[in-house]
C-alpha cells in the first residue's frame, strides 16, 4: 500500500494505518511542486543576495567581494546539525522515530522550508526501508537535539537502527550505495527545527489513549458485574441532566457491556457508581487534546518560512512546543484519574472477595499493591512540565516549550495506565466465580482468554498471568460489534 504525501488533511486513524501496517510513502505531484518551487525561489533569492539573510545565509558565507560561497553554506549547515546532535542516554522507541520521519516529511512537503527535493526523498527512503535513526532523549527539553540526531545520518554521521541492530551511517551508505547529502542553504535548520519529536509522542499517546478509554469502560463493566454493583447510576436519565459528552458515552458503553442490571449491593463505592463521570471527564479531555494534535500533524513547523507568492521570507516561532506541552500535560493529568479509579476498583474487588475459601492460597493483595505503586508514580508523572521554564544563557530563545520532556513523561504514564487496567482485568477474572453467562456479551471476547490463564490449575502463575493480560490488552480486538460506537 502506498500513501501519497500531499496537502490533504491527515487524521489520527490514517496516521495509525501508515505507521502500523507497513505503508510506503511517495510524494504526490502536488508535494513535488511545492518543494521545488520553494527551493527554486530560495536559490534565486540568494543569487542576488549581497547581505546575510537571517537563518538562511550568514555573513561568514560571503567572500570579500560580497559573493556567496556555496561550500561555506554547506559547511555551516552540516556544522549546525552536528553541534545540536549531542543527546545521550535513552533513545526514542522505533515507532516514535518512524512517526518523526513521517511528520518531518509531511512538514517539509508543504513547501515553506526551501529544502532540496533529494533531501525529502532520502527521508522517504529511510521511512520505506525501516531505517530508523538513533534518536537520543536525554538533554532534549525541546525537539532540536532529537531532530538533529534524526537528520545526522543524511550527511553520513550518526547511527541508525535496522531490524533492531545499530549501524553507523557509513555502514548504511555502503549497504545501500548511497552518498551523504550535501546540504544547501537553510536545509540544516529546516531539518533540526520543528515539533516532530513532541508530536510523534503525542500521536502515539493519543492513539493509545483512545483505545484505553474503551478498554477502561469494558473492564469496569466486568468489575461491576463481579462486584455486584448497582447499574442504575449508568441509566441514560441520570446522564441527561448533566450532559457532558464523555459521561453520556461512558454510560452508554457500560449499559452495552454489562451482563446484569439488577441491583445486588446496598453499599457501592464511588469507584463504581461514578464511572460515567470519571471516565467521561477523561474522554472529554482527550477530545480536547485531539484537536490540538490534529492541527499539529497538518502544520509546517519551521521557524524560517518561505512565502514565494509574497516574495518574502518570514521568521516566526512555529517550532515552539508549548501548545503540545499543554495538551500532553492535560492528557497526563486526565489519564492519572483513569488509573486512580481503576486501582480503587481493584482494591474493592479484592477486599470483598478475599474471604472466599478457594482463594486462600493466593495472596492477591500483591496485585493491589502493584497498582498502588504505579498510581503513586503516575502522580509524579502528571506534574505539569509546561509550567517549567529553565533559566538559559541565551537571551533570544528564552521561553522553552518543554515539549520533549512532557512527551516522554506522558508516554511512560500511558504505559502505566495500561498496566493498571491489566491488573484490574486480571483481578476481576480471578474472582469471577463461574463461567460467563450465555447472554453475556463479554463471554465471546474473554472466555478463551480466561481459559488461557489456567486460574483453577496448579500451574497457575500470577506473574505469567499478568504478562498474558498485558499482551491481551496490547493486541485487543476491537472488531466485535459492541465496540462499533464506543469510541470518542
Amino acid at each position: 500500500m502506498i500513501h501519497y504525501i500531499s496537502n490533504e488533511t491527515l487524521n489520527l486513524e490514517r496516521l495509525e494505518v501508515i505507521i502500523s501496517e507497513g505503508v510506503k510513502l511517495k510524494l504526490s505531484e502536488e508535494a513535488v511542486v511545492n518543494i521545488e518551487k520553494s527551493y527554486t525561489y530560495l536559490q534565486n533569492r540568494l543569487k542576488n543576495a549581497t547581505n546575510p539573510i537571517e537563518n538562511v545565509v550568514s555573513a561568514s558565507c560571503f567572500d570579500s567581494n560580497g559573493k556567496i560561497l556555496p561550500q561555506k553554506i554547506s559547511e555551516n549547515q552540516h556544522n549546525l546539525l552536528k553541534s545540536y546532535a549531542c543527546g545521550f542516554g535513552r533513545t526514542a522507541p522505533d515507532t516514535i522515530v518512524k512517526l518523526m520521519l513521517f511528520l518531518k516529511i509531511q512538514s517539509l512537503s508543504y513547501g515553506y522550508s526551501g529544502v532540496h527535493l533529494k533531501t525529502v526523498e532520502r527521508l522517504i527512503d529511510f521511512f520505506n526501508n525501516d531505517i530508523l535513526p538513533v534518536v537520543y532523549l536525554e538533554g532534549a527539553p525541546d525537539d532540536r537535539i532529537s531532530l538533529a540526531n534524526m537528520a545526522l545520518p543524511l550527511i553520513g554521521e550518526g547511527e541508525v537502527r535496522i531490524n533492531g541492530k545499530v549501524f553507523s551511517a557509513c555502514e548504511l551508505e555502503a549497504q545501500y550505495g548511497w552518498q551523504p547529502l550535501r546540504l544547501g542553504p537553510k536545509e540544516g535548520e529546516a531539518l533540526l527545527v520543528g515539533t516532530q519529536l513532541t508530536t510523534a509522542y503525542a500521536v502515539y499517546c493519543l492513539i493509545k489513549s483512545l483505545k484505553i478509554c474503551v478498554l477502561s469502560d469494558f473492564i469496569a463493566s466486568l468489575s461491576a458485574d463481579v462486584f455486584g454493583a448497582d447499574a442504575s447510576p449508568f441509566l441514560a436519565e441520570v446522564q441527561a441532566v448533566r450532559p457532558h459528552k464523555g459521561q453520556i458515552l461512558t454510560a452508554k458503553n457500560l449499559r452495552a457491556f454489562l451482563s446484569n442490571n439488577e441491583k445486588k449491593e446496598q453499599y457501592v463505592p464511588e469507584a463504581f457508581y461514578a464511572i460515567p463521570q470519571v471516565h467521561g471527564a477523561v474522554k472529554d479531555a482527550i477530545a480536547a487534546v485531539r484537536k490540538v494534535i490534529r492541527t499539529e500533524i497538518n502544520s509546517a513547523t519551521d521557524n524560517t518560512l518561505i512565502f514565494q507568492e509574497l516574495n518574502a521570507i518570514f521568521y516566526g516561532g512555529n517550532s515552539h512546543t508549548l501548545p503540545l506541552s499543554f495538551a500532553l500535560d492535560y492528557l497526563a493529568i486526565a489519564l492519572t484519574g483513569l488509573g486512580n479509579i481503576s486501582e480503587r476498583r481493584t482494591f474493592h474487588l479484592i477486599n470483598k472477595t478475599e474471604h472466599l475459601p478457594n482463594k486462600k492460597t493466593l495472596d492477591f493483595w500483591v496485585l493491589q499493591r502493584m497498582g498502588e505503586g504505579i498510581s503513586v508514580e503516575n502522580k509524579h508523572l502528571a506534574v505539569p512540565t509546561s509550567a517549567e521554564n529553565p533559566m538559559l544563557i541565551e537571551k533570544r530563545f528564552d521561553i522553552k516549550g518543554m515539549g520533549g520532556s512532557a512527551a516522554v513523561k506522558c508516554y511512560q504514564l500511558v504505559e502505566n495506565i495500561q498496566q493498571l487496567l491489566a491488573i484490574e482485568l486480571l483481578t476481576a477474572m480471578l474472582f469471577l466465580e463461574n463461567q460467563f453467562d450465555e447472554n453475556d456479551v463479554k463471554r465471546v471476547i474473554l472466555q478463551d482468554f480466561r481459559n488461557d490463564l489456567k486460574i483453577n490449575k496448579k500451574s497457575f502463575s500470577l506473574k505469567k498471568s499478568l504478562e498474558k493480560t498485558i499482551r491481551f490488552l496490547e493486541n485487543f480486538d476491537f472488531s466485535h460489534q459492541i465496540f462499533q460506537n464506543s469510541k470518542i
